[in-house]
């Protein structure tokens, strides 16, 4: 048995929480703007107000349906890489990290390698459930050579998105 280095579990993504601060804004946008304009030493017409008042419901329904889109993505996401890990509807692969290819610090393009024929490649950057630290972020796949089990799902038949790791077990070569 070796040392456990990930294993799977709902990771709330902070996009998520994006459209809700917009929302917050967009609620309050009125207010703030006829305050400027007593500042200003203006008061603002009833039209004008109107029409803020009518930007903002649109400007809110347009963010509630983007919000509830990500929320929505995210619960499918859940469903289909950390609900199968749970549901033990993965695959194993076991071996030699090989063609380790490591994010750069500064970059934003995906780390990758290969165990026994099958690659993975993920990325800090990407908005996905499962494994995906690079090496330069702390990371605990540290490049070729290392002896890893590796845990994975298949979440998207017709998608770029390939294996996901849902866990990873770092083993003593013949144990």
């Amino acid at each position: 048995m070796g040392t456990v280095l990930y294993e799977a579990h709902y990771q709330f993504s902070l996009i998520t929480l994006m459209p809700t601060l917009m929302l917050a804004v967009i609620i309050l946008f009125p207010k703030i703007i006829e305050k400027d304009a007593l500042k200003q030493g203006r008061k603002m017409s009833q039209s004008a107000k109107r029409i803020v008042r009518i930007f903002c419901i649109y400007a809110g329904i347009f963010v509630g349906l983007i919000s509830l889109i990500l929320i929505t993505s995210e619960i499918s996401m859940y469903s289909k890489i950390i609900g199968a890990y749970e549901r033990g509807e993965y695959e194993i692969v076991e071996g030699y990290v090989e063609n380790f290819d490591p994010m750069p610090y500064e970059g934003r393009s995906n780390e990758s390698f290969e165990i026994n024929g099958v690659y993975f490649s993920y990325s800090d950057y990407a908005i996905q459930q499962g494994y995906h630290n690079s090496k330069s972020h702390g990371g605990v796949i540290s490049g070729d050579g290392q002896y890893l089990k590796i845990g994975y799902v298949h979440p998207y038949l017709f998608s770029k998105i390939g294996n996901v790791i849902v866990y990873i077990e770092e083993l003593s070569p013949g144990s």
